[in-house]
């Protein structure tokens, strides 16, 4: 049997430590200090700590025992850890193809073109990348490349933390070195069933197709194709995101102006909804996100009673939440807008007295033209609601339009 060998590229890209990093991205202060996060048990700690022999899932009285009391230790805040994890899926989205999640902290997508489109070399335009998510997202990442994406994932213990491994495409020597655990998807029933035919990666390719199909199962056929350069493999992803976000940062200009605030909210608030709209979704949780001059987060939550997509509701929540919590006694450097608890609304009961279905369609045509406009000639040209908020809502801040 003939297989076409992939031209593609793909890139494994994971986050270092990734709960540890969302603490010290909230409080740089704790930055050389021995960050521990847990509930109940250890469920991340940044490198430093790693370096005394402490992972995940090591005990807590053995952690406490070996750094001898000096820690920071930290409660897990699955809430804040899936915000970060919203910003780096959506900046894979706006500046990668293909893109497809495979954990809160990990994802796969395609550059196939993507150094060329820069002109740059492929090891240049790696390093780009991972420099572009730690400025953009503020979380650490290691990148794998290679022409398949199981290929890619299983180079990922090496180089960490902050390391990149463009694979040279001569890999089946270097296969002798990794274990054949070190393959996703292999679980110790595989394993079990191998162990007397191969010990490692290189072993397990020289097993060949037709051996692997009549004696273990599809999902091991479809490893050894990508292991040899053929793409067969695909991650499946969910129906809808869980959460959506849009992101503006103003370093070179820290600020408390409140009307430069309102506007950077605001335009986040735009793109949101735009995206909102397109993909026919529903919300019911609405979050602000601050970063001030320090490089501390702040994030405030509102939970609405019920879903929807109204523009004015929602428009109306987040102006009143940055008019409750905007502190002019504090520097801002960033702002974001987050739309959680999504729902699709293809499935959405409609009220008898009236057709929701149409006005949604309606709103829908409406924002796929205006993207459409602000795609072909600038981006964000048109925008709604901003002389909305000067007029209603300036009184109340206490500024000028």
């Amino acid at each position: 049997m003939k297989f076409n060998t992939s031209k593609k590229l793909f890139a494994h890209i994971d986050c270092d430590s990734f709960f540890a990093e969302c603490e010290i991205f909230r409080n740089p202060k704790i930055k050389n200090d021995f960050v521990l996060v847990w509930e109940e048990i250890i469920l991340a700690c940044n490198y430093k700590t790693k370096a005394f022999w402490i992972k995940t899932w090591t005990p807590i009285w053995k952690a406490k025992e070996i750094l001898k009391g000096k820690w920071v230790y930290l409660r897990w805040d699955h809430d804040f850890y899936s915000l970060i994890s919203s910003k780096l899926m959506t900046y894979l989205y706006e500046n990668t193809i293909n893109v497809e999640p495979f954990s809160i902290d990990e994802a796969f997508c395609e550059i196939t073109g993507f150094p060329e489109l820069y002109n740059m070399s492929l090891e240049d335009y790696i390093l780009k990348l991972q420099k572009d998510i730690i400025k953009y997202v503020w979380v650490p990442v290691s990148i794998w490349v290679s022409t398949t994406r199981i290929k890619a994932k299983i180079f990922s213990k090496i180089n960490k933390p902050r390391g990149i491994f463009i694979d040279t495409w001569n890999s089946k020597e270097f296969y002798k070195n990794l274990p054949i655990s070190i393959v996703p998807f292999i679980w110790k029933s595989m394993q079990e069933r191998l162990k007397y035919k191969c010990e490692n990666v290189y072993d397990f390719i020289s097993l060949g197709y037709w051996y692997l199909k009549q004696n273990i199962w599809k999902s091991a056929t479809d490893l050894w194709l990508e292991l040899s350069w053929v793409n067969a493999f695909v991650v499946k992803k969910s129906s809808f995101s869980k959460s959506i976000s849009r992101w503006r940062s103003f370093n070179k200009n820290i600020t408390t102006d409140s009307i430069f605030l309102l506007k950077q909210i605001i335009l986040n608030f735009n793109h949101l909804f735009e995206e909102l709209i397109l993909k026919n979704y529903e919300t019911k949780r609405i979050s602000l996100f601050f970063r001030n001059k320090e490089k501390q987060t702040l994030v405030f939550n509102y939970n609405l009673p019920i879903y929807t997509n109204d523009r004015k509701v929602l428009l109306e929540v987040v102006k009143n939440m940055f008019i409750l919590y905007f502190d002019n006694k504090i520097l801002y450097r960033s702002t974001g807008v987050i739309f959680s608890s999504l729902k699709d609304r293809s499935f959405h009961q409609t009220n008898i007295f009236e057709n929701t279905f149409l006005k949604a369609s309606y709103k829908k045509e409406i924002y796929t033209i205006i993207n459409e406009i602000n795609v072909k000639y600038d981006n964000h040209k048109i925008c709604f609601g901003m002389d909305l908020v000067w007029t209603k809502f300036s009184s109340k801040l206490g500024i000028r339009k």
